[in-house]
């Protein structure tokens, strides 16, 4: 902030001391009704933009002040933040979530952002393919266009990540995931030869990307944190609806929070609101795999505030199997059976059926995001309200001897020794599943299916010997919808114009609609990171002269409330070392001790992991680790499946501990 500006701050801070009205002040109190409780209590309307007294900003009672606010800790939001901070303004970064939960989407997936190596028009065709003629904003694509162009040299240049250590996918299979399949992901597509999908380093699914953004935040002196503070309200100027704030409950109150020039949006999707997602997908039973607490509150937000929304039928499913997965328990992550690949999940006697017993999918099919192909280009399936996954003898042992499906869900499967059986059990009729089942074992002979278009090497008829049905349900990755942007991160109203003062980023309104690359999204939080963190900390005109009782306000300043800033500190002993690594909800803190060289004793004393996945590595793999003396024999621990990511942060913690002994 500019020094005759925090004098011009000063200024009216004094004054409205000197110059409160306590009925105005009862009246208005400061609380998330207090915009309309204020617009009753300005007896006068507002006069044009001239120089005067008071603005609708004064009528409120605030309860602290920033330049710019930005709701949401994912990728989309630390990008805004710190591009507002480096234009040298004070910036609030109110996140909904605790510190460890905190990172939505950005910090569980698979850290992979799009590039279309150089080549601008290239990506403007490509992204204007996968629209498969859907209306785009022309402007957008053209912003995104460029960005996605030269995105691996800004990344590594504003995040201080070497350039040479990138990694294309391009070609590459791991453990029998086609991660080439999606770099490009639509090679059919105008513009495609250009299109990769890079990483900041050798490995995937890891938070390596979002814990750089993260950190370069961290750094800025001008950036405060507030963690388990989730925006309620916009305060806007009834006048022209200018955002001047927003209502943000911290420790159980609601605080009125000023923003002087911009407030950003960039709270993600609402796939973990199953409301939403019933009205807009048309979705009833399904589980989402990524961050467990998008649940659409900035969509609402910006709803109430006048936004049109745009691709609200727009989301990703999974990898494999049609798209469907293993039920979970509220907020847990579902798996993702079969990632880019084909093993006995989805291939031979396998099928999925619906409630009334008939195929739906092409169940072996290379998924494309939950898209799969049909009438020309891919899309979301239609899925039955419930769906089961039939296998015969044969196929069930190759499950089985593979370990695709956990002990805690093989024992949901059911068996049966004829189809009329299964048909009764599953509440299928009974006519329908044996024509299903009968026209399967013909396709599979024949070396055509007729059906869902399954190719023949990847059928075997049924056995008849017994017959197994699994409960399964739809996954969902993200949703793409929400409010309408515009390529210089505005959000429109329901006319096509700028909401004055108020800007997105991420997946609170992006731009795919139809059609998804994947990184894109990844590449768009970092794009329209930068565009609305930087629209939204210019300096705005005055905003409009109102008449009324001043309120008097002693708003905190930036730096009196921030999250976040102490180093914890842990006890060590006699040859006992602290290491760290980045779990999925933030650190995972080792003590090891060490003795002639070797590791005698791990212990966990910090994990905030998933119970049932995570959880499990960090009881489980800690023991492991007994007797090594060498990073490489730490990295060559078997990590526990279905917990990648805390596997690898208790081996980084393990490692880091151990070198401090050496």
């Amino acid at each position: 902030m500019k020094t005759e500006e925090r004098e011009k701050m000063i200024t009216r801070r004094d004054f409205l001391k000197g110059t409160a009205a306590a009925a105005a002040a009862a009246a208005l109190g400061g609380c998330a009704g207090a915009a309309s409780s204020a617009s009753s209590a300005a007896s006068s309307s507002p006069e044009t933009k001239t120089s005067g007294t008071h603005t609708y900003a004064d009528l409120l009672k605030w309860d602290a002040q920033y330049d710019v606010i930005v709701l949401g800790m994912g990728a989309a939001g630390l990008v805004s933040a710190k591009t507002a901070a480096d234009q040298g303004v004070n910036v609030l970064l109110a996140e909904k979530m605790s510190e460890e939960k905190a990172g939505g989407n950005s910090k569980v997936c698979g850290q992979l952002f799009a590039y279309s190596n150089g080549d601008k028009d290239a990506a403007k065709k490509y992204y204007t393919a996968l629209a498969a003629g859907r209306d785009i904003d022309e402007d957008v694509i053209d912003v995104f266009s460029e960005s996605v162009s030269g995105l691996a040299e800004s990344i590594s240049e504003e995040f201080d990540l070497a350039r040479d250590e990138f990694f294309d996918w391009t070609g590459i299979e791991v453990g029998g995931a086609l991660m080439s399949a999606m770099s490009p992901e639509y090679p059919e597509m105008e513009g495609s030869d250009k299109m990769a999908l890079l990483s900041t380093h050798a490995n995937v699914s890891d938070s390596y990307l979002y814990n750089a953004i993260k950190a370069k935040v961290l750094a800025q002196e001008n950036v405060d944190i507030w963690y388990s503070s989730p925006g309620v309200k916009l305060l806007q100027d009834p006048s022209d609806k200018t955002v001047i704030g927003v209502v943000i409950e911290r420790n159980g109150e609601q605080m009125n929070v000023r923003a002087n020039n911009g407030v950003v949006i960039a709270t993600g999707g609402f796939e973990c609101n199953k409301e939403m997602v019933q009205q807009y997908l048309g979705v009833i039973n399904y589980a989402p795999r990524g961050g467990q607490y998008n649940t659409g509150d900035g969509i609402r937000m910006a709803q109430e505030a006048g936004a049109d929304l745009w691709h609200m039928s727009c989301y990703e499913g999974l990898f494999g199997l049609g798209s469907v997965t293993w039920p979970v328990d509220e907020g847990v992550p579902c798996t993702q059976p079969a990632t880019l690949s084909r093993n006995a999940l989805n291939t031979g006697a396998s099928m999925l059926v619906g409630t009334d017993g008939e195929r739906f999918v092409n169940e072996s099919e290379i998924v494309r995001h939950g898209h799969l192909y049909e009438n020309g280009i891919w899309e979301n399936p239609t899925f039955p309200e419930k769906v089961w996954l039939i296998y015969d003898e044969t196929q069930m042992n190759l499950v089985k001897e593979a370990g695709l499906i956990d002990e805690d869900h093989l024992a949901t499967i059911q068996s049966f020794d004829t189809i009329d059986a299964m048909a009764e059990g599953i509440g299928c009729d009974k006519e329908r599943l044996n024509k299903t089942i009968e026209a399967f074992n013909m396709f599979a002979e024949n070396g055509t299916d007729y059906k869902c278009g399954r190719e023949a090497q990847y059928m075997r008829p049924y056995d008849g010997q017994k017959y197994y049905a699994m409960y399964v349900v739809q996954g969902l990755l993200n949703t793409q919808g929400g409010p309408r942007r515009s390529a210089k991160a505005e959000i429109l109203d329901t006319d096509g114009n700028p909401i004055p003062h108020l800007y997105s980023a991420g997946e609170c309104g992006g731009i795919t609609v139809c059609m998804y690359q994947g990184g894109s999204n990844i590449a768009e939080c970092i794009t329209f990171g930068r565009i609305a963190g930087k629209n939204a900390a210019e300096e705005k005109e005055a905003l409009s002269v109102w008449s009324g009782e001043v309120i008097e306000s002693n708003p905190a300043q930036p730096g009196e409330i921030r999250d976040g800033a102490e180093e914890k500190t842990y006890e060590t002993g006699e040859n006992q070392y602290i290491g760290k690594g980045q779990g999925i909800n933030g650190d995972v803190v080792v003590r090891v001790t060490v003795e002639d060289g070797k590791i005698s004793n791990v212990e966990v004393l910090e994990q905030n992991e998933t119970e049932n996945l995570g959880g499990v590595a960090a009881a489980e793999l800690p023991s492991k680790f007994i007797g090594m003396s060498s990073a490489d024999e730490i990295d060559g621990v078997d990590g526990i499946t279905g917990s990648t990511i805390t596997s690898n942060a208790l081996k980084e913690a393990v490692k880091e501990a151990l070198s401090q002994a050496q």
